[in-house]
């Protein structure tokens, strides 16, 4: 049975209008198998299998979903869809509910080569580069701490959001200038260019932040025009650019003096991180401290040593160990002086003993007498030289007396 369109009274909801249309556009013979020829600007390969892409042309664009089972018969085609290649897809046309967009369900896909913007945009690039416009060594360098930043960006888009956020975090002391402008549409790039121009004549800003947040590559062909990216080659100022996503490449950001992946990083590449510089202080400080503190310890050391050393060899300390040696000697000398002598002494009381004891005196104390003949003085030392009548001095311990020899036995 043929499918009927709903039939609804009063006001209709949104989900009852987009699956109206979805149906008026599935049930137009015309929509259900035509043929659509575009430049890829987006591309995606799901992990599931299928393909996402977008293409347009110089007025539109138009979203296309290939599925797994289509793309699998088709390998070598998808592989060769990137973006900036011209490329004819046929399926049908179709609503997507849950965002209520059109999109073509492709069942076929053929490239032809390279689109016409991408011919555009490599030719300006080449030209441009070819001028000098890119070279590194013409960039300006970013001043470590401007004062004032200009900000040039759709005021109230979320890249201006950011971006203040940022800089309020990062260094809430800078001032911001913001020069309100278009970032897309056909007089975004005219509006910027003015912008440029009046904050390089009107302003002492130091830095220009030209942002823009993420989008399409149409979103994006104001920052790939030639009279924007002269301008930015033409200021006084240097400009740091944060267009769209980290992937996001456009004409401005070759000619820039610094070109940052996101309107965020645009903001911190453009003023001090103050939080990291006191922490850095800190550490610089701790480091510095404690340097100090080793080199005085290392120098005190040495000022211990040196001072030995000094001392050591001072006259005065040489004269006073050699009194001091010289009190050591004197009083080593008077012990060997003293055990000396008095070695000596009892060496002679032992002579003396010795001598006492062969002392004849001694002998004759202990009851013996020393005779001899008077006539003729020999000592009579045996009873035969003893003889009778004759006379004997006799000599005892205290002293002497004569005797005579009446008879010898």
């Amino acid at each position: 049975m043929a499918e009927v369109a709903p039939v609804v009274t009063g006001p209709m909801s949104v989900t009852q209008v987009t699956r109206y249309l979805k149906f008026l556009l599935e049930h137009d013979e015309f929509m259900a198998a035509l043929s659509i020829r575009g430049e890829v600007s987006e591309f995606n390969r799901a992990s599931s299998g299928h393909v996402y892409f977008t293409i347009k042309d110089t007025g539109s664009q138009i979203r296309c979903v290939m599925y797994r089972r289509e793309a699998l018969t088709q390998m070598a085609e998808v592989a060769s869809i990137r973006k900036g290649v011209t490329t004819v897809v046929h399926g049908v046309l179709t609503v997507y509910e849950a965002r209520g967009e059109y999109q073509v369900t492709v069942d076929r896909v053929v490239t032809e080569g390279e689109g016409a913007f991408h011919r555009r945009f490599e030719d300006l690039k080449a030209r441009l580069e070819k001028e000098g416009l890119f070279n590194t060594e013409r960039k300006r360098p970013i001043p470590p701490f401007p004062k004032k930043v200009a900000l040039v960006t759709s005021v109230g888009g979320q890249a201006y959001h950011d971006v203040l956020h940022r800089l309020r975090s990062q260094c809430p002391f800078v001032t911001v200038i913001s020069a309100g402008v278009s970032v897309q549409g056909p007089r975004a790039a005219d509006e910027m260019v003015m912008a440029l121009d009046i904050v390089n004549r009107l302003t002492d800003a130091e830095v220009i932040l030209l942002v823009r947040g993420g989008g399409s590559p149409e979103d994006l062909l104001a920052f790939n025009d030639e009279r924007l990216a002269r301008a930015i080659f033409a200021s006084r100022v240097p400009v740091i650019t944060g267009v769209g996503h980290e992937t996001d490449y456009t004409i401005v950001d070759f000619v820039a003096d610094l070109r940052a992946a996101t309107p965020s990083l645009a903001a911190a590449a453009s003023v001090p991180d103050l939080g990291a510089t006191v922490k850095a202080v800190r550490g610089y400080h701790h480091d510095a401290t404690y340097a100090m503190s080793e080199r005085l310890r290392r120098e005190r050391r040495h000022f211990v040593e040196v001072n030995r050393a000094l001392l050591r060899s001072s006259p005065k300390q040489r004269l006073h160990e050699r009194h001091q040696r010289l009190d050591e000697l004197t009083e080593s000398a008077g012990r060997a002086v003293h055990g000396l002598v008095r070695e000596k002494r009892n060496r002679l009381k032992a002579l003396r003993s010795h001598l006492s004891a062969l002392d004849p005196l001694a002998i004759l104390a202990r009851g013996y007498a020393v005779l001899t003949d008077v006539e003729n003085g020999g000592i009579v030392s045996t009873r035969a030289g003893a003889r009778p009548g004759a006379r004997l001095r006799a000599q005892v311990s205290d002293g002497e007396f004569t005797a005579r020899v009446d008879e010898s036995e």
